[in-house]
């Protein structure tokens, strides 16, 4: 073994099922993009489908996954599908997101007609991020043209928050403000939704219809701030991930003596450097070095020297008894003692977003189902 990520899906339902409390009467949609957050698309999918209203993924290729592995959720695709793919997402019966393309839209209505039922779709409006989505003094016109367009279903009209993390800001309710002004026009069966899971936890105004979780299913918080707040209000959120691997090789080196490319660690006493099989290729940043910390043993040891491509290093001196083969938590508990996916992703300088959407869909996953 390399390394082994492994998965608890009971956790992920339980994360589901606490949320979805929390925003009710708000419907709970799961986000299950990026291959479910590293945590793997079909497997996490399959466990959320019973408990969401509608899964949410970025590109076609994810939903087809799906439904090719029996899933037959709803599915929303958030991201763009190209006019030639058409034919495909109408096939897997998706939900595309339109914006102010006029052209696209008649394109997915020909393709509706074509094949005589209709599409369903989300508008997405922008209202201040500044990425996808119908200007907000446009809105009014474009969501009546869709809505009047016998092959279009509009399911609903969404938008992303820009500082939904930050309790102290305004622009998220300047955001809200413009939403609520851009779709005031709509039929009340349109499905409003505008927050993740930041603003599902720190802004109920924000919670509209439905709200869009997807870091918080797998454990991880969106900020500090909304892990403060919720855990005083007795909001649970268990880490799901688990990622390990192993110590392929040891070696005692002197005082003085430099580990890894570009000579960046140096030892000030005698010391043993465990090597490990995975790098920057397998997801563990270049940033973790000199910086991160692993489990061994139980015990807390330095991650030290630069990250290679395919190798990393470990200072265990102070992990008595280390040796080849020993298990190294990345991710999880050993001993009592645990690292979160957020504090690795600190010490490397990022978010927990990138650091499991970034691991490396051929490591292998494992999945279980533990109880409360």
């Amino acid at each position: 073994m390399i390394a082994e990520i492994a998965v608890d899906l009971g956790a992920v339902v339980r994360n589901a099922a606490a949320l979805a409390r929390l925003v009710a009467p708000a419907r709970l949609t799961a986000v299950v993009k990026a291959n479910a957050y590293g945590h793997g698309l079909v497997p996490v999918a399959r466990a959320l489908a019973p408990h969401a209203a509608r899964l949410c993924v970025y590109a076609l290729s994810e939903a087809v996954a799906l439904r090719d592995a029996g899933v037959d959720a709803p599915v929303h695709v958030l991201g763009p599908v190209p006019a030639n793919e058409l034919e495909i997402a109408h096939a897997a019966n998706v939900q595309l997101t339109l914006w102010d393309r006029e052209l696209y839209a008649r394109q997915v209505a020909s393709v509706a007609r074509r094949r005589r039922r209709n599409f369903a779709v989300h508008a997405k409006i922008d209202t201040g991020v500044v990425r996808l989505g119908i200007p907000v003094d446009d809105a009014p016109a474009v969501l009546e043209r869709y809505a009047a367009t016998p092959e279009l279903e509009l399911a609903g009209a969404f938008t992303h928050l820009a500082a939904a993390e930050e309790i102290d800001s305004t622009f998220t309710l300047e955001q809200l403000t413009r939403f609520r002004l851009a779709t005031q026009m709509l039929d009340a069966r349109v499905e409003r939704h505008a927050a993740a899971t930041a603003a599902a936890i720190l802004w109920p105004e924000a919670r509209l219809d439905a709200v869009r979780c997807g870091i918080g299913l797998y454990g991880i918080w969106p900020s500090e701030e909304s892990e403060t707040l919720m855990r005083d209000r007795g909001l649970v959120l268990e880490p799901a991930l688990s990622w390990r691997t192993r110590i392929v090789a040891l070696h005692d080196v002197e005082p003085g003596t430099t580990v890894g490319y570009g000579r960046t660690w140096r030892a000030d006493r005698a010391t043993r450097i465990a090597t490990l099989p995975i790098g920057y290729a397998e997801g563990l940043p270049r940033s973790a070095g000199n910086a991160a910390q692993a489990l061994v043993r139980g015990r807390r040891v330095p991650v030290v020297g630069r990250i290679c491509m395919n190798m990393a290093f470990l200072d265990v001196t102070d992990a008595p008894g280390a040796a080849a083969g020993d298990t190294v938590t990345l991710i999880g508990t050993d001993g009592g003692t645990t690292i979160t996916a957020e504090e690795l992703a600190a010490a490397c300088g990022t978010i927990g977003y990138e650091l499991v959407a970034r691991l490396p869909a051929d490591v292998p996953r494992t999945y279980g189902v533990t109880a409360p």
